[in-house]
């Protein structure tokens, strides 16, 4: 193209480029403190950030002139806070929800298995009978402990409120539940006392409950933004929740994507939602899936091949296009689409028209569609059958190997997200059960990867051999291979109390047969 030919071209881009540069949102706007919805904050409160924190704001400016190509790049990504209404409208959206909801349930499934650490020291005890007796006495207190706690998780209903907050952590980037302690009113400062978990800081009989709260809700009040070297550094004291100031020690919170500390203010001091970071692959799906249905129901034209001045010329006094009617072209194309989308026969003038069909090929669609589909599953990780039910094909195909690597993500987004918020809860439950916390009490989560009653049968049995051959080598005791089999949280006989004594092997009352030829001891043999 010729230079002058090509600068009208270059000058319109330019134009569209700088209106939308001037429509984006300037950097120290996107990087603003998150607005809570209304009623959240009372009229009159503003965030009690430090004063540091208006320094920061102010040069804000001076950084996004500087760097106006990253600006435009990342407002291409999507990579700001939406805000919590879109994200929730966005949660109402199967393709959007399904991922959280799978990652949620999977990671609290199979639940957790309660333990104790403590060991008993025998070299306390004169006897062995005595240490025999000290140990079944530990064990019967410990399995009593393990009871009463698995008991009160279940009328809180601990279980429950871990998948909501997981899957609110998913679909917003954060997720709250208030600890409900005591009886402290519930107005406008009435929550913001420090909870402590130790022996004096939460009274026996004193936890209430606990209580989910959605994160539109809730809103940051004081954080330190001045140096890293305090505490609360970018991490507020207390928040605001619909109008009452509650302090972070009463809060349970989960964020499994965390952002730098300085998007934190513009995310509400959450963290980037996965359907934040599917959004891009969803829509690219959702635009596949469309062209194809669209392909698809129009992949065949009817082309009517006719003379259009002759047959079809504009009357006099007609209204004329051209020298054609235009009404005439047009009855003409309806009738022939009717009859040709009713299967009837397709009527044409033997001399002057001709029909045909053109259809497109829809070979290879299905291919695209699967292929987007899975790029929005490589996000979060999840297999096809477990997200979209899809199986592989092929012979031997099997998914096995994906299912377990899927296990093995959600085994670690279990002990970095929600380990934390249930070690509070179990310590909370302790004081609020005997006013004190044992440490020796801690919990597993069950692996999500079973194996069957066969499999399981088989690896009880290896078990079985081999402290079999450790007792007669004289490596360990019965007594010792009795107390691995009570602490193997997957052993068949985990439920059974085993602190006692080996019962030893029972005597057989069997008749003794003689050799090859049958006959007993002392005698001939018969036939």
């Amino acid at each position: 193209m010729r230079p002058e030919r090509r600068e009208p071209f270059i000058r319109a881009f330019r134009h569209v480029e700088r209106q939308a540069y001037d429509a984006a949102p300037p950097l120290a706007v996107r990087l603003a403190p998150c607005r809570p919805a209304p009623g959240v904050v009372p009229e009159g409160q503003r965030m009690a950030f430090d004063s540091a924190l208006d320094g920061v704001a102010a040069s804000l400016g001076a950084y996004a002139s500087g760097n106006a190509g990253a600006l435009q790049s990342w407002l291409a990504d999507g990579l700001g806070f939406m805000g919590y209404p879109f994200l929730s409208q966005m949660a109402m959206r199967a393709e959007f929800r399904k991922p959280c909801d799978v990652i949620a349930r999977e990671a609290t499934r199979e639940w957790v298995r309660l333990k104790s650490t403590k060991n008993l020291d025998e070299a306390e005890y004169d006897t062995d009978e005595e240490a025999r007796a000290a140990r079944e006495e530990l064990s019967q207190e410990t399995a009593q402990k393990i009871a009463d706690l698995e008991a009160e998780l279940k009328r809180l209903d601990v279980r429950r409120l871990m998948y909501r907050l997981t899957l609110d952590s998913l679909l917003y980037g954060v997720s709250y539940a208030w600890i409900d302690v005591g009886s402290l009113p519930k107005g406008a400062t009435g929550q913001n006392v420090p909870l402590k978990a130790v022996k004096h800081g939460v009274e026996k009989g004193s936890l209430n409950g606990l209580k989910r709260i959605d994160p539109v809700w809730t809103a940051p009040n004081y954080y330190n933004a001045d140096s890293p070297y305090r505490s609360g550094f970018y991490d507020p004291d207390n928040y605001w929740v619909q109008g009452c100031l509650t302090h972070k020690d009463r809060l349970l919170k989960m964020v499994p994507y965390e952002v730098p500390d300085i998007f934190k203010p513009a995310f509400n001091f959450g963290g980037l939602s996965l359907t934040q970071q599917l959004r891009p692959y969803v829509h690219n799906f959702l635009r596949t899936r469309n062209s194809v249905s669209n392909i698809t129901a129009n992949f065949s034209k009817l082309v009517l091949k006719t003379d259009m001045a002759g047959n079809m010329g504009a009357p006099q006094g007609g209204m004329e296009w051209g020298g054609v009617n235009q009404a005439s072209i047009q009855g003409r194309a309806a009738f022939m689409q009717q009859v040709s989308e009713g299967q009837d026969t397709i009527v044409a003038d033997h001399q002057n028209e001709d029909v045909s069909i053109i259809a497109t090929p829809l070979g290879g669609l299905s291919d695209l569609q699967a292929q987007a589909m899975e790029a929005m599953a490589s996000i979060p990780g999840i297999p096809l059958v477990k997200l979209f039910g899809i199986t592989p094909n092929g012979l031997n195909a099997s998914s096995e190997g994906e299912i377990r690597v899927f296990y093995d993500e959600i085994a670690a987004f279990q002990e970095n997200n929600l380990r934390p918020v249930l070690e509070r809860i179990l310590r909370l439950v302790q004081l609020h059960l005997w006013g004190d916390v044992d440490d020796a009490i801690d919990f597993d989560f069950v692996n999500l990867w079973q194996l069957d009653d066969e499999k399981a049968a088989m690896v009880e049995k290896t078990k079985a051999e081999t402290d079999k051959v450790n007792i007669e080598a004289g490596k360990i005791t019965p007594d010792e291979a009795r107390m691995r089999e009570e602490q193997d949280q997957n052993s068949i006989y985990r439920g059974v109390n085993l602190s006692g004594d080996a019962p030893g092997i029972p005597e057989q009352d069997m008749p003794s047969f003689g050799g090859p030829g049958g006959e007993e001891e002392g005698g001939e043999g018969e036939l």
